[in-house]
């Protein structure tokens, strides 16, 4: 699997999570969305902590500053460059729901295992970060 696929197929897995909780108010295009750059953003701020723990430097990541505003407008820009203004991913769509099911289990596993990795890492490095 290719890394634009992959990345394609981790909108999949949120968007499908978030059409089994049906809601009228937010779109699952917009819940998948937020999803995405949630995790972009709790990535660039893992690898902040780590660094300022590496490099013995006290991190103050804030919105208001530029290293805050940096990753936020990267994660945005993606997610709207790759799924909001584009149609590609509906073409995706259809190739991931003709897998067979094992494939698609396999990767939904994959997916969830990494967003479970992403959150354990981001709270292990503001841990290290506090000590």
């Amino acid at each position: 699997m290719k890394i634009k696929e992959a990345y394609y197929f981790s909108y999949y897995t949120l968007h499908k999570a978030w059409s089994k909780n049906d809601s009228p108010f937010l779109s699952n295009d917009f819940r998948a969305d937020i999803c995405l750059i949630a995790l972009k953003v709790w990535i660039f701020m893992t690898i902040d902590a780590y660094l300022s723990v590496v490099l013995n430097i006290k991190s103050k990541l804030s919105i208001t500053d530029l290293r805050g505003i940096i990753p936020v407008v990267m994660a945005i820009g993606m997610t709207l460059y790759f799924f909001t203004l584009s149609n590609k991913w509906k073409s995706y769509f259809e190739v991931f729901d003709n897998w067979p099911k094992r494939k698609r289990r396999t990767g939904y596993t994959i997916v969830w295992c990494l967003v479970i990795f992403i959150l354990v890492n981001l709270i292990f490095s503001v841990e290290l970060m506090k000590s």
